[in-house]
């Protein structure tokens, strides 16, 4: 094979194969990452606006990842030590969050448990993606002065999103979820959140008799459930939903940060698809919030 026909090979291969991470991320990601990655690859009205696409794309990875982690931490009740604290749990920090990845994987794995979030994204991956996302103009959130910076900030970290979305293919695997009800004791009927689309999708999903016994208290209305690795674990805080006023559509919303003070505390969400944020009061997710302080050796808020 002459050198001309190498590459030209070479370029074809490497063009299939981002084809088909591509395909991919955008049908059968969760929802969050699926829907800002279709809207970076097929949905931009300038390079700007396609820049803030790539960006919330970085940042659903981190979420998601994130919001795993937290789940599977307060499902295993399992003591935190330092130097995570709970506070460090609502931190508004993509670098933060991703250090509360890394710091929950070391300390289920030093109790003998190897959690979901490690398994698809190993350390290595973690690392790439720390250093990433110091390094990266893009994923700061420094405003692009014009177009052309935008395609500039774009180029230069286009191909390690990519690389980075490749190695994270186990998240096809990821199922996030709407409790609705029971059909019986191993059958849920949930509205699932996979793929870019916003159409609602609604289906039973067979579980074990062991995920029943594990996962009964999950199994209520309001609650978004994971499926990962096997496991069903609850997501709220991180993640929680909001419908439209006639019921048509439900909507992502992915925490963001606290508000306020007490009697008044509130936990602020980012509305995946609308360009808003959404506030739900922190007392709505006692629970789970208490559960988290749980395993900080907290007492109840």
């Amino acid at each position: 094979m002459s050198a001309d026909t190498y590459e030209a090979t070479f370029s074809d291969f490497t063009q299939q194969r981002e084809e088909v991470i591509k395909e991919s991320v955008c049908n059968h990601f969760p929802s969050p990452i699926a829907y800002y990655f279709y809207r970076f690859e097929n949905g931009y009205e300038s390079d700007l606006q396609r820049l803030h696409f790539l960006r919330d794309t970085w940042e659903s990875v981190i979420d998601i990842l994130h919001a795993l982690a937290v789940a599977e931490c307060r499902h295993r009740n399992i003591q935190v030590l330092d130097p995570l604290k709970f506070k460090d749990l609502f931190t508004d920090s993509v670098a933060k969050r991703l250090e509360n990845i890394e710091v929950i994987t070391t300390q289920l794995s030093a109790a003998g448990i190897l959690p979901a979030v490690a398994k698809i994204s190993p350390a290595v991956t973690l690392a790439a993606m720390k250093e990433l996302n110091q390094s990266r103009n893009a994923f700061s959130h420094s405003a692009a002065q014009s177009e052309a910076q935008a395609r500039s900030w774009i180029s230069e970290c286009y191909v390690d999103v990519v690389e980075v979305l490749a190695e994270l293919d186990s998240l096809e695997d990821v199922q996030i979820v709407r409790y609705l009800s029971q059909v019986d004791g191993t059958t849920l009927r949930c509205e699932i959140f996979r793929g870019h689309s916003s159409t609602r999708t609604i289906q039973n999903i067979k579980i074990s008799h062991q995920q029943m016994i594990d996962s009964a208290k999950y199994f209520q209305k309001g609650q978004m459930l994971v499926l990962a690795d096997g496991l069903i674990f609850g997501l709220r805080p991180m993640v929680f939903f909001r419908e439209d006023g006639v019921g048509h559509t439900t909507r992502l919303c992915i925490f963001r940060k606290t508000r306020g003070e007490d009697p008044d505390r509130r936990l602020e969400y980012e509305v995946i698809g609308e360009a808003t944020r959404h506030e739900e009061s922190r007392k709505n997710f006692a629970t789970e919030i208490n559960e988290l302080r749980g395993i900080f050796g907290l007492g109840a808020e």
